[in-house]
């Protein structure tokens, strides 16, 4: 402690007095501390309620489109998985097929001739060049090409730059300079294999080529390597061709995606294509929902407890959002959705989906198992009907301007209001300080000036002479 002249200790005096006038700022921020943790309680129920939003969300069908139809999910399975792969979506039918493939789809493939080359400018160049038009079409040609590129051609440009040019414009086609022993050859091959992906070239002198033209100058240029062709199989037995090795219009709601064809001597390759129900997407898709209902629960009852030992409560406890959040919820499980009036299922508990005391859900499996398979649509149609309602209810309270955001907007307000109050304290609280200051350093000063002239009268009076009486 450190004492002034007069014995006043101006800095503990001040100290102290200061810590009572910060009491008011001291309540506010305490105030302040209670409303972040407020924010943060209601973040974690948003995200609660957020991820029962998804994976109600996820169960609800798109417009247009029926429960039966979202849920109704095919699996495939091919024998040999080197031959063939199978995707299938909600309008196949199961059932297995034997599947013979005859031939794979094919790429184009040209290359320019080593006797009417069109590299006859100086040093091999091209000696006129100009705009080059790549059509991808049938080899018959069609009004609807399936690619057209123009690409721009220098004159005398070298095989090297006509094969840049064509690789820079993304024309479907790939092309590379051979140097082989009778000289550079411009090779192109089509990116993709079909019977649509014809190479045709036209617009350039010496670079111009169409598979039907009867050879002439302009088609000598280039020879056909490899022709462009379609798939070949057989299903069940009936032949059928494909324009590429992506096969859609086979069976219905069936992609089939051919990998391998024969080999010489070989004229095919048999495997088998298998199509059977796939439930297990309803199915885990009531567990996720569940799942997430749970961990609902549980966050809300946490926020919203309240401890009798300790007599401590949670941050929410009493809070009406909390309170409207479960509510809310709670009626959906105990309100049958209209959509289901006079449906044969309409309680989850109907399905296996059971509400326990604790506030919790529970599936029972076998129950849930046995209802898909003797009412499969029934029990989409009841999945997708309460899950369209906890989306409805979720998005009350998570979506834009929903209930949570406008508690937490609130609340924001609030914190930035205090924080407006504290500024102005905090300001009048340093003017005190410094009056403070000012009052008991003026104090010390006058106090340390009378002890000194009390000390000088002291003097004084001792050295007077004594007087005494005869």
């Amino acid at each position: 402690m450190s004492l002034s002249t007069s014995g006043i200790d101006v800095t503990s005096i001040v100290s102290q007095l200061m810590t009572l006038e910060q009491r008011p700022l001291t309540a506010l921020k305490t105030k302040e501390a209670g409303f972040q943790a407020k924010i943060s309680a209601l973040g974690s129920l948003k995200g609660a309620v957020s991820a029962l939003q998804t994976a109600a969300t996820t169960l609800v069908p798109s417009a247009g489109t029926t429960a039966t139809q979202k849920f109704s999910v095919f699996k495939t399975s091919v024998g040999d998985a080197t031959i063939a792969s199978a995707t299938s979506s909600s309008s196949a039918v199961a059932g297995t097929y034997s599947l013979e493939v005859n031939q794979l789809a094919k790429q184009h493939g040209l290359l320019s001739s080593t006797t009417a080359t069109p590299f006859s400018g100086t040093n091999g160049t091209l000696p006129t060049g100009g705009t080059l038009t790549i059509r991808l079409d049938t080899q018959a040609g069609s009004l609807t090409p399936s690619k057209t590129t123009d690409v721009t051609i220098a004159d005398g440009a070298t095989p090297e730059a006509i094969r840049d040019a064509i690789n820079k414009a993304s024309a479907g086609v790939s092309a590379v300079v051979i140097n082989g022993t009778a000289g550079k050859q411009l090779v192109l091959t089509g990116d993709t294999a079909g019977s649509n992906q014809f190479i045709k070239l036209s617009g350039v002198t010496g670079l111009a080529y169409d598979p039907n033209a009867t050879p002439d100058p302009l088609t000598d240029a280039f020879s056909q390597s490899q022709a462009a062709q379609g798939s070949a199989f057989k299903l069940n037995g009936i032949a059928a061709t494909a324009t590429t090795n992506t096969v859609t219009t086979a069976i219905d709601g069936i992609t089939l995606n051919l990998l391998k064809g024969p080999e010489a001597p070989a004229t095919s390759l048999s495997t088998t294509l298998t199509i059977s129900k796939d439930n297990s997407s309803l199915t885990s898709g009531i567990n996720a929902l569940v799942k997430a209902f749970n961990e609902f629960n549980t966050t809300a009852t946490s926020l919203g407890s309240y401890n009798a030992t300790t007599k401590v409560a949670a941050v929410l406890n009493g809070d009406s959002t909390l309170r409207g959040a479960q509510n809310a919820f709670r009626t959906v499980l105990g309100q049958v959705p209209a959509e289901l009036s006079g449906a044969t299922l309409q309680h989850l508990s109907d399905i296996g989906v059971n509400l326990q005391k604790d506030g919790k859900l529970t599936v029972d499996a076998t129950k849930l198992n046995a209802a898909i398979s003797s009412d499969f649509t029934g029990v989409a149609n009841l999945v997708a009907a309460y899950s369209s309602s906890f989306k409805t209810v979720a998005d009350g309270l998570v979506g834009s301007g929903g209930l949570i955001a406008a508690r937490s907007d609130g609340i924001s307000a609030s914190i930035a209001s205090l924080g407006k109050q504290s500024a102005v304290i905090s300001k009048r609280l340093t003017e005190i300080e410094a009056r403070y200051r000012t009052q008991f350093t003026s104090l010390d000063v006058l106090l340390t000036g009378m002890s000194t002239t009390s000390d000088y009268l002291t003097q004084q009076l001792a050295n007077l002479p004594s007087t005494s009486s005869n």
